[in-house]
């Protein structure tokens, strides 16, 4: 029989928390240093293709440029370990689930704050790349966590969304990542919002920014770091709006299902 599931317990979000940050930082050899290593290792070798493959990043701009790749694949590697974590939690903590009356929304959360708090690893390499480079602090950085917050929204209810269809319709991780693959492609992390709408009339060029909740959040993101500039208000709306959006039908599509996935581990 399937425990029912109970309102949460104090503390019980956090001992998940640290028991997911040991379970990533002790069963690998560099730990917690991944997320300092896998996107200096994509910003490489996204320099060297555009560098001395397809030649459109000049020499003396490949150190900004590596700034401007850090601060798109930083955000989005944490957005998708969230909701890769995140969609899996039900498979990670299944023995808990079918032995212990658990408030099961604790179990998403967990892997979602311990996500977020291994990808905080990434901003001294921000930091640091913006000293290196000597750009310019101003006070637009203080608009940063506005973005993040949202990011931060958008993951949570997109793991929600994925945890109960994840157990449900196995099909869904590989559409998950099939999907994540080509949003990071269709979104400004290798290039800028410009070079996009500079190529588009203005309608297509607003449906872009309304139809694809990341470029809000990545440019939210890199204008602050990068420019020294406010983010971009109107996209970042747009952002917002589907932040919700997904929390709402995250939460709905996890309260309908949770039973159901719970009951086919």
């Amino acid at each position: 029989m399937t425990p029912v599931a109970t309102r949460p317990r104090p503390g019980l979000t956090w001992r998940l928390t640290t028991a997911a940050l040991g379970r990533f930082s002790t069963d690998r050899v560099f730990g917690l240093l991944w997320w300092l290593v896998d996107p200096l290792v994509m910003v490489a070798v996204y320099l060297f293709v555009f560098s001395y493959v397809w030649r459109v990043v000049e020499q003396g701009e490949r150190g900004t440029y590596a700034l401007f790749l850090a601060c798109g694949l930083i955000p989005w590697r944490w957005f998708s370990v969230v909701t890769t974590r995140g969609a899996n939690a039900f498979f990670t903590h299944a023995g808990l689930l079918t032995s212990t009356p658990v408030d099961r929304r604790v179990i998403v959360l967990s892997e979602v704050w311990a996500s977020t708090i291994e990808a905080l690893l990434g901003v001294p390499v921000l930091l640091a790349l913006m000293l290196w480079l000597e750009r310019p602090i101003t006070i637009h950085l203080l608009w940063l966590p506005i973005p993040l917050l949202i990011m931060g929204v958008f993951a949570t209810g997109t793991a929600y969304l994925l945890c109960p269809l994840n157990v449900l319709v196995r099909d869904t991780a590989n559409l998950h990542a099939a999907v994540l693959r080509v949003m990071w492609f269709l979104s400004p992390g290798l290039y800028s919002l410009g070079f996009v709408t500079d190529r588009l009339d203005a309608g297509w060029a607003s449906a872009y920014v309304a139809l694809n909740p990341f470029v809000g959040l990545l440019e939210g993101v890199r204008r602050p770091l990068h420019d020294g500039l406010p983010p971009p208000w109107e996209a970042l709306g747009w952002s917002a709006a589907w932040a919700v959006g997904v929390l709402v039908a995250g939460r709905w599509v996890f309260g309908r299902l949770q039973n159901a996935a719970v009951r086919m581990l």
